[in-house]
């Protein structure tokens, strides 16, 4: 489910962001050009964080920003910015990979988030993801450790 998720469309790569709250508009900007969602669930995400703290730096290196499906979701859908510079989402909670995830319920983007954590449990593999420079190496290096089988 995640390389349907993931696509040339879905990830962006930048050198560097000056604010988190920027990052996630930037990360979030290509959900909103394809409707996916609206402009309200990229202000709930900022809002909850603002609210709630860093939370959403699930592991070193990375964000996964994201809101109630009834604050502006209207598809199943996720993004990637990948930076080369970390933004700050935190003291200590330096960011390179924020990955958008926008679930239009409580079950569709399970298998999707199970994907993505087998993927960010290994140090080596995010930071092979941060390595890549274009979005095919991206992609290409997803569906690699995917199909690892350390699944």
């Amino acid at each position: 489910m995640l390389t349907e998720l993931l696509t040339k469309d879905t990830i962006q790569l930048a050198n560097f962001v000056n604010t988190w709250q920027e990052a996630i508009h930037l990360a979030a900007n290509p959900l909103l050009k394809q409707h996916k969602i609206e402009e309200r669930y990229i202000e709930s995400m900022i809002h909850s964080i603002e609210k709630h703290g860093p939370y959403v730096v699930i592991t070193p290196k990375v964000a996964i920003p994201h809101a109630r499906h009834t604050e502006g979701v209207n598809e199943l859908a996720m993004s990637l910015l990948s930076l080369q510079k970390p933004v700050l989402f935190g003291p200590e909670k330096p960011v390179f990979l924020i990955i958008v995830l926008a679930a239009t319920d409580h079950v569709s983007h399970l298998q999707a988030l199970v994907d993505i954590t087998k993927i960010l449990q290994e140090p080596n593999q995010i930071d092979s993801i941060i390595a890549c420079q274009h979005k095919d190496d991206i992609i290409k290096e997803i569906e690699q450790i995917m199909a690892k089988g350390s699944f």
